[in-house]
């Protein structure tokens, strides 16, 4: 009971927050595809909106996630893509918590009374991570027997070069100077090897999930939500990414 009292307790902010969310990393595409002052600004206003809601969860979570959710408070002082870059690793913490306490892993004193976790908050935050299923069909390129995967062009470009599966951070030795690093899903610890990839491919994801703000920040061509890239693609097999039609090909 006290559990749903605190759920409602937060029902305004999830309402608020929703919206103001999805606006956001539209604000940021838009910014990333045309970057004029016009859509930094807009960006920088839709940051501040949602920014302002996040706050909210703050002391219900350790300073170790929170502190990216405080610093946007000083996004002034912050390049535009320092910003994004920000926003982004703020939301992929405040959902890792969540996942956390949705699992039952919890430390500390954050383990001590009720949270304002919910399913759905879970589910806003994750969304991105999946392939957009409001997509226009049309924009999927067809899959052909000599495709090796296809998914949706998330910045713009080709690669040559070997393919390196990465699960997660514990494969980052792997990966090379000129690699095409494919992945279930980036998370902001893939930051650390941008400099590294020729290329990034993705089982999930649309084209406002993380791995393709990354790829459009350091202008790495990027493929998203093949579903099946990591198992379709061997590791160091030589491909051929066209994050243009949004194919990659065997060699």
């Amino acid at each position: 009971m006290d559990f749903n009292k605190i759920r409602n307790g937060f029902r305004d902010e999830m309402t608020a927050l929703k919206p103001l969310l999805h606006a956001a990393y539209q604000s940021i595409h838009a910014y990333q595809m045309q970057r004029s002052s016009d859509k930094e600004r807009c960006m920088r206003e839709a940051i501040t909106e949602t920014a302002a809601i996040l706050r909210s969860f703050i002391g219900h979570i350790p300073p170790s996630k929170g502190k990216y959710i405080a610093a946007l408070q000083w996004q002034e002082e912050m390049t535009s893509s320092d910003l994004i870059m920000c926003f982004d690793q703020a939301v992929y913490e405040l959902h890792l918590w969540t996942l956390l306490q949705e699992l039952g892993i919890k430390k500390g004193r954050w383990a001590r009374g009720r949270q304002p976790w919910s399913q759905e908050l879970r589910a806003l935050l994750d969304e991105r991570r999946f392939v957009d299923k409001n997509q226009d069909e049309g924009s999927q390129p067809p899959r052909e027997e000599w495709f090796k995967a296809s998914g949706t062009p998330a910045c713009r470009g080709t690669a040559q070069g070997a393919a390196c599966i990465v699960h997660g951070k514990d494969d980052f030795h792997k990966v090379s100077a000129g690699m095409i690093v494919v992945t279930g899903m980036s998370t902001p610890d893939f930051t650390s090897i941008a400099g590294l990839m020729a290329g990034l491919v993705t089982d999930r994801g649309g084209v406002l999930c993380h791995a393709a703000i990354l790829a459009r920040e350091y202008n790495i061509p990027c493929v998203v939500g093949c579903l099946n890239a990591t198992e379709s693609i061997a590791d160091g097999e030589w491909i051929r990414l066209d994050a243009v039609s949004g194919v990659i090909m065997g060699t």
